[in-house]
């Protein structure tokens, strides 16, 4: 693939998952393979970038980050592009590469792990994103990510049922205890929506029966008004 579509570009502070705080670079793909329920990014428009171009760009952008985040949509919907883009970024350039993916297409990934760092992979609970279940694509997507560094972080609804974590926690634990495991809030405007902290508590205590390090961690960037 000679171009890829990207929606937007930016720096901006990590908003989500373990590494919340932390200073990015993020190409936002556009596209994805899913339709989630309570999806907030569904950009509309976009910009087609050839490897070169996007380097190019990506080297406009002197201030200090600690990593590029390829985010989407979905970015192992443009796999091929990636894959070009990274063999080249690679070769001359240090920064970490972290993979925010919906961890649906692990196909796709084996294609470009060699030149990720760190992987944030979505859990999509049926309970939660209100779409066919996804356990046999998560777990095979999981064992190939745990070759890198990577930890799964799963959205809350007011759906989301007790049965659909222990499923989840079974298939992590199962590659490892150790990866760490984020449930974050659904990010709603409506308070009648929104998923209780005792809820909240309660879905944590069942995931820490099985799971080392299980958080709860709401979407940090929506709460301070970033991007």
């Amino acid at each position: 693939m000679k171009e890829a579509k990207i929606s937007e570009m930016f720096l901006s502070l990590q908003g989500e998952g373990i590494y919340m705080g932390i200073p990015q670079l993020f190409i936002r793909f556009y596209g994805c393979d899913l339709s989630c329920d309570f999806c907030d990014t569904k950009p509309t428009s976009y910009k087609t970038f050839t490897p070169d171009s996007l380097m190019s760009k990506i080297l406009e952008y002197k201030e200090t980050y600690h990593s590029i985040s390829l985010t989407g949509g979905e970015p192992l919907c443009q796999v091929a592009f990636i894959k070009t883009f990274l063999e080249e970024y690679k070769k001359y350039h240090k920064k970490m590469i972290y993979l925010e993916t919906n961890g649906s297409l692990y196909k796709a990934l084996p294609k470009i792990i060699e030149y990720v760092d760190i992987i944030a992979m979505d859990f999509k609970l049926p309970s939660s994103t209100l779409e066919l279940p996804l356990w046999k694509e998560h777990e095979r997507f999981l064992r190939i990510s745990s070759r890198k560094e990577v930890f799964v972080k799963s959205i809350i609804t007011q759906n989301t049922t007790s049965e659909d974590i222990i499923r989840m926690i079974k298939i992590v634990g199962s590659v490892s205890d150790e990866i760490p495991i984020v449930l974050q809030p659904a990010t709603v405007s409506d308070n009648n929506k929104k998923v209780t902290r005792n809820r909240l508590s309660e879905l944590r205590d069942i995931a820490k029966k099985t799971m080392r390090r299980v958080e709860i961690i709401p979407q940090i960037h929506k709460e301070m008004g970033i991007r």
